[in-house]
């Protein structure tokens, strides 16, 4: 009979947090093939970047040092979440887009997939819709944001960010110039979880509900899972250089504007430390909900490797000809002397 797998809320660092997606991503894709869903109860100040962002474009960093905000980076793509001070950090991991709605596609996969976060938080007390993309609106604000990794073979981490004390939105304060320029929220006032839900509730009971309604909706028995795995905190210390990930050596960023905000691509060189003359390919980045590895493969340029189906990978707020264009534009760039 098929179950969801559940962790039971409980406070984590941030980084353990961000760590818990590849690691529940991981078991997703054992023999048994069975989704997992954690509650991380979290502590900022800090901005948590979309996989793919490159720091600089979206934050200033020399502004969140001096308020004591950390910048991290999360497994999964999207644009950057903002925890002003407590919050949540939801990681569902699926062993296929389907696990939960049968009828999910790779196109289709957030809006049958955020169904259950919807009936979590409605249960708590907020009345939930997503009108597709990057955020859940919360009585009619946007309260929490998306971010979506997918593998090759086609399992899926999402994860859900929510601050209880202060709106997911970057503070202009901190933002990059790029991306102050961007109306992320239709023109909408982005909510703490204080200003949508119940004076009551707890931030463990919110985030209890959001397990069960997501188990609910799915219509599969929630299981403990038993101990936490082992996480490989390491990989999401605070970001500190202005171009990460941005590999070293490459080319200054092109950037297009797409429907969800920016995507950016940098020329790489064909041998390491030979100077750029014919850069083979290119890095993609920006605040695309995709798979990483489809960036990757994008930026090659070449033929899919073995097992990737590029036509079937998620891709939301681009798309596929947008990131091709950039790609071949950054090439050009860094052919170009002084590229």
């Amino acid at each position: 009979m098929p179950v969801m797998h559940s962790l039971p809320p409980v406070h984590r660092p941030l980084e353990d947090a961000l760590a818990l997606g590849p690691a529940l991503l991981a078991r997703a894709r054992t023999a048994e093939a069975a989704p997992w869903l954690a509650a991380s109860l979290v502590e900022g100040p800090a901005v948590v970047l979309g996989a793919a962002q490159r720091a600089a474009r979206v934050v200033d960093l020399s502004a969140c040092a001096a308020r004591g905000a950390k910048v991290l980076r999360r497994a999964t793509t999207g644009t950057a979440a903002f925890l002003g001070g407590r919050g949540v950090v939801w990681t569902l991991a699926l062993p296929h887009a389907a696990s939960l709605a049968p009828d999910a596609t790779a196109r289709t996969l957030l809006n049958r997939n955020v169904r259950g976060f919807l009936k979590g938080f409605s249960r708590a007390g907020a009345p939930a819709h997503y009108f597709g993309r990057e955020w859940i609106s919360l009585q009619h604000r946007p309260a929490a944001l998306l971010g979506l990794d997918a593998t090759p073979d086609g399992a899926l981490l999402i994860e859900v960010f929510a601050g209880l004390d202060a709106p997911p939105a970057i503070p202009p304060e901190l933002a990059a110039p790029d991306e102050r320029v961007i109306d992320r929220w239709l023109g909408k006032a982005p909510a703490a979880l204080s200003d949508v839900l119940p004076a009551r509730l707890s931030l463990e009971a919110l985030a209890r509900a959001v397990v069960e309604g997501v188990a609910l909706r799915a219509a599969l028995p929630l299981i403990d899972g038993g101990e936490a795995p082992e996480l490989a905190a390491e990989r999401f210390q605070p970001v500190t250089a202005p171009d990460d990930p941005v590999p070293p050596g490459a080319s200054a960023a092109a950037l297009a504007r797409v429907p969800i905000g920016w995507i950016e691509a940098a020329a790489l060189a064909n041998v390491p430390h030979v100077p750029l003359v014919s850069p083979a390919r290119a890095w993609l980045g920006g605040d695309v909900l995709t798979a990483r590895w489809l960036l990757d493969a994008l930026g090659r340029g070449d033929a899919p490797a073995r097992g990737e189906d590029v036509d079937a990978s998620p891709l939301e707020g681009a798309t596929l000809a947008d990131l091709r264009a950039l790609a071949r534009r950054a090439l050009a760039l860094g052919r170009a002397p002084g590229g």
